[in-house]
């Protein structure tokens, strides 16, 4: 029998390990070439990218250069050397002009003017109308006639009228505030025509709601140009105001709260103002707290009788342009420049006061004013003078010495806080009809001396805190004064340190229920008469504190005032008058 395998080799068996390998390797090299493929296509995209990026920047370049090339009106670039710059056009008043340096010629003019022209070739620009600028927009070539006219003015005859009665600028923050007002209530129905950025409107739409953040100009014509009285009050939109010549010699016999509480307005301009027969401008200007410089020169102020508060609270005013006329009309002017805070200086020479009855807080807060001309001022029927010159913080000098003050009942607090006075003359005050006293003088840190000789204080009920701070003060004569109806002396000098005696022996009377601290941080007093005071109640005053000298004389009325104040000064000398 013979075997399976007889006469042939051993069975042959497929190599599966030599079959594989190159399968193996094939499919790796598609994977290659697939990773390679997607690098390729990488590298493409990042190039295509830069190249658009790198246009778009050359793009930006070039209207940069460009943007760079074009000049202002009236200027042009050369086409012999665009190196130069933008330079001016040869002809005057030229809008736009090309060509070279030397030879440039005009092709158009700027607005308002109109070209001449000679051979087809514009030689000169001529103004179209002679007047206001810019009223005339465009006018027929070679004629002084107007064919359109800018906003505000209507057509007539080839020229150009006002027809505007004052044009405002308008600040709007819609995030605020949606709603404008245009007027004040005074004057709504009164409104002809409204022009904002160029549109008309409704006449009746006192209210605009469609402005954008920022400033926008808006011209309003009235019906009748004589509505001033309550202008612009409370319309905390404005921001500046113009008027028109149609405001040119009218009557107006109010302009009270004009333009009371517009707190953003900074410009008024009266340029063509020019109005007669007004009486009213009380309050005129008051809470404009954005006002720098006011000038009212142009109005006729010469029958004008109340000024009360007119330019009360304007906190940033460092400049008022009065006209050069006398006020002898006038009758009332209260707190007319109080909390102007930012004032340095006041010329009211032409100020004529003599029918004024009220001094009341005339320059309350003035903490800037440095120079103060009242020279001129007549005080004959002043009844009022408290807080007059409260808070002048920097006031160095004040002439009073023409003030006769007839009919005065009140100057309480007239100089309280003036810290840089360093004398008054008061030499012709008359006081004998003035009540009270208190704080006349309060924290005058720097006055020196006062001679109140002349001082006639028959009814006054209260001197408390009269000198009050004046630390300055070494010298003070108040010889005159009579007390019989004095309440309280109260901190009368308290803080005087540099006070070294003071005679009150006709002052400090036994009438008088309080003197407390009558002498409180009088830290170099050594000497004083209170001779006149008997020291009979139960109550004994705190007339010092701990800052008084150890060491002084006293002079008393007897051995009982010794004993009630010798707790408070236990090592001063006391003497008895006899």
């Amino acid at each position: 029998m013979t075997s399976v395998n007889e006469g042939n080799d051993s069975p042959e068996f497929f190599n599966f390990d030599g079959m594989s390998s190159p399968l193996k390797n094939e499919k790796e090299d598609i994977k290659e070439k697939k990773k390679f493929n997607l690098k390729l296509i990488k590298i493409i995209s990042v190039v295509l990218l830069s190249i658009i990026i790198l246009i778009i920047l050359c793009v930006v370049i070039f209207n940069l250069v460009n943007k760079e090339k074009e000049c202002e009106s009236g200027f042009f670039l050369p086409e012999d050397d665009s190196k130069l710059g933008c330079q001016p056009c040869s002809i005057k008043n030229c809008d736009k002009c090309s060509g070279q340096k030397e030879s440039n010629i005009c092709t158009s003019c700027i607005s308002n003017y109109f070209p001449f022209q000679e051979n087809n070739i514009l030689k000169k620009c001529y103004p179209c109308d002679i007047g206001e600028d810019d009223k005339c927009l465009t006018c027929d070539e070679g004629f002084n006639k107007c064919s359109a006219c800018n906003i505000g003015y209507k057509l007539e005859n080839g020229k150009c009228i006002v027809n505007y009665s004052f044009k405002a600028i308008y600040f709007a923050d819609p995030s605020k505030n949606k709603r404008v007002s245009l007027t004040s209530i005074n004057y709504q129905g009164k409104i002809k025509e409204i022009i904002i950025e160029g549109n008309k409107i409704d006449s009746t739409n006192y209210y605009y709601d469609d402005f954008n953040f920022g400033e926008h100009t808006v011209y309003i014509l009235l019906d009748n140009n004589s509505i001033t009285k309550n202008m612009f009050s409370f319309n905390s939109n404005i921001k500046e105001i113009s008027f028109s010549s149609l405001f040119n010699n009218i009557e107006i016999e109010s302009m009270e709260s004009m333009f009371y509480g517009c707190t953003i307005l900074t410009s008024i301009d009266f340029t063509n103002f020019k109005i007669k027969n007004v009486k009213e401008l009380n309050k005129m200007f008051y809470g404009c707290t954005s006002l720098i410089n006011i000038n009212i020169s142009n109005i006729d102020i010469s029958k004008v009788t109340n000024m009360d508060t007119m330019f009360k609270g304007c906190e940033n005013l460092v400049n008022i342009e009065f006209p050069n006329i006398k006020t002898d009309k006038l009758e009332t002017i209260e707190e007319i420049f109080s909390g102007c805070s930012s004032l340095k200086s006041l010329d009211l020479s032409n100020f004529d006061t003599k029918q004024v009855s009220s001094f009341r807080s005339l320059f309350n807060g003035c903490k800037k004013l440095i120079s103060l001309n009242i020279y001129n001022f007549d005080a004959k029927k002043v009844i009022y003078m408290n807080n007059m010159f409260k808070d002048c913080y920097s006031l160095i000098s004040l002439d009073l010495s023409n003030f006769e003050t007839n009919n005065l009942k009140q100057m309480n607090n007239i100089f309280t806080g003036c810290s840089k006075l360093t004398s008054i003359n008061l030499s012709r005050f008359k006081t004998n009809q003035i009540e009270y006293l208190h704080e006349i003088f309060k924290d005058c840190s720097s006055l020196i001396s006062l001679d109140l000789s002349n001082f006639n204080t028959e009814n006054v009920i209260n001197m408390s805190q009269m000198f009050f701070g004046c630390s300055s003060l070494n010298s003070i004569n108040l010889s005159s004064f009579n007390t019989k109806k004095v309440s309280t002396l109260s901190s009368m000098f308290e803080g005087c340190s540099s006070l070294i005696s003071i005679d009150l022996s006709n002052v400090l009377i036994d009438s008088i229920s309080n003197i407390n601290n009558l002498f409180y941080r009088c830290s170099n007093l050594i000497y004083i008469d209170i001779s006149s005071y008997s020291f009979s109640s139960n109550t004994i005053p705190k007339l010092f504190d701990e800052n008084i000298p150890s060491e002084g004389t006293a002079i008393l009325k007897d051995e009982n005032a010794k004993n009630k104040i010798k707790i408070q000064i236990p090592n001063w000398k006391f003497i008895y008058k006899s």
